[in-house]
C-alpha cells in the first residue's frame, strides 16, 4: 500500500490515460494505491494486474467489498465483469485496452510522477545490471549528486538500504520507491530493468534519460521460452526511449549498447536504423569498429587498468573492480556520465572511486596468496567470464564451486558445467537454491555437461565450501559462484539464513588460512 500524491481523479484525467467506465461517476478521490487486494481499504485504488498463477480480475470483487475507491482492470475481461451478477453501475471499475501502459502511467501520476524530477538511468542485460547501476549510483554520489539505486541489492538512497525481494519490483512498489527517493532529494535514479520487469510492464510510467544494454546470454528460458522472446523483452527498454524521444524531443540523453555478443550487435543495428534523436554508443572489448573501445588491459589483484578510446580521444582508467568483464561495466558507467553531461575528468575521477559491488567478484585474501572470490554468476556466460578473469590473474590453480537453482531454467545446467570444466582445474558441485526440486536431480542435470572434467559432489553447501578451502593451496584461487550477495538458501518451501561470504570468512579463520 502506497499513499497517493494526487487525490482527485476526474473524468478528463482517466480518459486521457486510456480508461473508460460503465460507472455513473465523474470523479473519485484516491488516497492510496495497491495491487494487492488484501491491502485494499476505503480510499484505495486497486490495480488488477495478472500474475503468473492468478488473474487480477478474480480479486476485484473482494476489492469492491472493501470499499476501494477505484478498481483498474484489463478490457479483455470487461464483458465477463459486466455480465457477472455481482456487478452494478455504482462500482468504480475502470477498463483500459492497453492495460499495462495505462496502469503504469496512472500509478506514476497518482504517486506524483517522481521520474519527471529525476534523471533516470536504466540498465538491462543478462549479466552486469547490478554492477553498472550500483557503480553509477556510487559515482554520482562521489560527484556530490544525490542519487538512488534500485535493483537486485534492494533500494539504496543516502547510504540507507532497503530489501525489495526482486530486481525490478512491481509497478506500485517501484513508483513508491522512486517517490521515496525523490523525498530524499535524489535527482538521479539508477535502475536495473529485468526482462521479467520489462515484459510485465513494471517500468511503464517511468521516464528514462539513459538506457544501457550489457549483454544477452542464456538464462530465464523457463519464463521466456526462447532466446528471441528474451531478446525482445530486453529491447522493450529502447522502444520506450524511442517513443519518449518522439513525444518529447531532447529528453533522452543517450543509449549505450555493449556489442560483444550477437544480440548486442543486433540491438545496436536495430536502434541506429530507427534514426533516433539521441546518441547511441556501441562499446566493445573486441570490436575495433565500436564507437568506444576498451584496450590495453592491465590485470592485477589491486585493480584493473585500461584505456578507453572514444570520440577520437583516449582515456586511461584504473578501476578497483576486478575482472576483465567488469571493464565493460566500468565503460558503461563512464559513458553514462558523459551522456548525463559530466566532463571526462569528472567521469574518470568518479569511476575510479567506485568500490566493488557486494557479491560481484568480491575477493577475500588469505595466507600465501590464497584467494577466495564470491560471485553471483549463475548463468553459463557469467560463470565463464568470472573463471576467465581468475585465470588471467595467473594463479597456480583455479577451483570452482557452483550449483543451479531449482524450478528454474533447466537447459542451462549442463552449459554451466561445460563452462566450469573448460575454465577451471577442479569443480565442486553443490546445492544452490533447490526450492521444490530434488537436489539430486539438479546435480544429475549438471553432471551431463561435466564430460571428462575433475569434479566432486558435496550436496551440503557449507561442507562444500569447507572442502574447497581445505583443498586450496598457495597462489590458488577458489571461486564460490551462484549466490553472491544473497544471505539465504531456499530448500523446499523454507528460506534459511546462508551467506557464502560469512561462511567462507568464518571457515578461513577456523582453518587458519587468513
Amino acid at each position: 500500500m502506497v499513499k497517493a500524491v494526487t487525490h482527485d481523479f476526474t473524468r478528463p484525467i482517466w480518459e486521457y490515460l486510456g480508461w473508460n467506465t460503465e460507472a455513473t461517476l465523474d470523479r473519485v478521490e484516491i488516497k492510496e494505491v495497491t495491487q494487492d487486494s488484501r491491502k485494499v481499504r476505503q480510499g484505495s485504488a486497486f490495480f488488477a494486474y495478472d500474475g503468473l498463477h492468478a488473474k487480477g480480475k478474480d480479486f476485484i470483487w473482494d476489492a469492491c467489498k472493501k470499499l476501494a475507491t477505484a478498481i483498474f482492470v484489463d478490457s479483455i475481461y470487461k464483458a465477463e465483469i459486466l455480465n457477472d451478477p455481482r456487478f452494478n453501475r455504482k462500482m468504480p471499475i475502470f477498463f483500459a485496452h492497453d492495460f499495462l501502459r495505462s496502469a503504469g502511467r496512472t500509478v506514476a501520476l497518482l504517486l506524483g510522477e517522481p521520474t519527471r524530477y529525476m534523471a533516470t538511468i536504466a540498465v538491462t542485460g543478462t549479466n552486469g545490471k547490478t554492477t553498472v547501476s550500483h557503480s553509477l549510483y556510487q559515482a554520482l554520489n562521489h560527484l556530490k549528486k544525490p542519487a538512488m539505486y534500485l535493483g537486485t541489492l534492494g533500494m539504496e538512497v543516502e547510504r540507507k538500504q532497503m530489501h525489495t525481494g526482486m530486481t525490478t519490483p512491481d509497478t506500485v512498489s517501484l513508483q513508491g520507491m522512486l517517490h521515496q527517493g525523490q523525498k530524499h532529494k535524489a535527482i538521479y535514479a539508477c535502475i536495473e530493468a529485468s526482462s521479467h520487469g520489462l515484459e510485465q510492464g513494471r517500468l511503464e510510467g517511468v521516464h528514462f534519460q539513459v538506457g544501457i544494454f550489457t549483454n544477452l546470454t542464456q538464462d530465464h528460458l523457463d519464463y521466456h521460452g526462447n532466446m528471441e522472446t528474451y531478446y525482445r523483452a530486453k529491447r522493450r527498454l529502447f522502444e520506450y526511449m524511442l517513443l519518449a524521444a518522439q513525444k518529447n524531443p531532447g529528453t533522452i540523453k543517450g543509449a549505450i549498447i555493449c556489442i560483444d555478443d550477437d544480440y548486442g550487435k543486433r540491438l545496436y543495428a536495430w536502434l541506429k536504423s530507427k534514426n533516433p534523436s539521441f546518441v547511441v554508443i556501441s562499446l566493445s572489448l573486441k570490436d575495433k569498429s565500436a564507437d568506444a573501445l576498451i584496450a590495453n588491459v592491465q590485470p592485477n589483484f589491486g585493480g584493473y587498468g585500461c584505456t578507453i578510446f572514444f570520440a577520437q580521444k583516449s582515456y586511461f582508467i584504473h578501476s578497483k573492480l576486478l575482472g576483465r568483464f567488469n571493464l565493460m561495466n566500468i565503460g558503461c558507467t563512464f559513458l553514462s556520465l558523459l551522456c548525463l553531461g559530466f566532463t571526462t575528468q569528472e567521469a574518470i575521477h568518479a569511476v575510479e572511486q567506485v568500490e566493488p559491488v557486494p557479491g560481484r567478484f568480491e575477493v577475500l585474501r588469505g595466507k600465501e596468496d590464497r584467494t577466495v572470490v564470491i560471485d553471483y554468476a549463475h548463468s553459463p556466460d557469467a560463470l565463464a567470464k568470472v573463471l576467465e578473469s581468475a585465470q588471467e590473474l595467473t594463479p597456480a590453480r583455479v577451483v570452482v564451486l557452483f550449483g543451479c537453482g531449482g524450478d528454474r531454467d533447466k537447459e542451462k545446467r549442463p552449459l554451466m558445467a561445460e563452462a566450469a570444466s573448460i575454465h577451471s582445474d577442479l569443480c565442486i558441485l553443490t546445492n544452490d537454491n533447490p526450492r521444490s526440486e530434488d537436489p539430486k536431480d539438479i546435480i544429475e542435470d549438471i553432471r551431463k555437461g561435466m564430460q571428462s572434467a575433475r569434479y566432486l559432489v558435496i550436496m551440503d553447501r557449507e561442507k562444500a565450501i569447507r572442502a574447497g578451502l581445505q583443498i586450496l593451496g598457495p597462489r590458488q584461487v577458489f571461486i564460490i559462484a551462484g549466490k553472491g550477495h544473497e544471505d539465504y538458501q531456499i530448500i523446499g518451501n523454507k528460506t534459511h539464513h546462508f551467506s557464502d561470504r560469512e561462511v567462507a570468512t568464518r571457515l578461513m579463520a577456523t582453518l587458519k588460512l587468513k
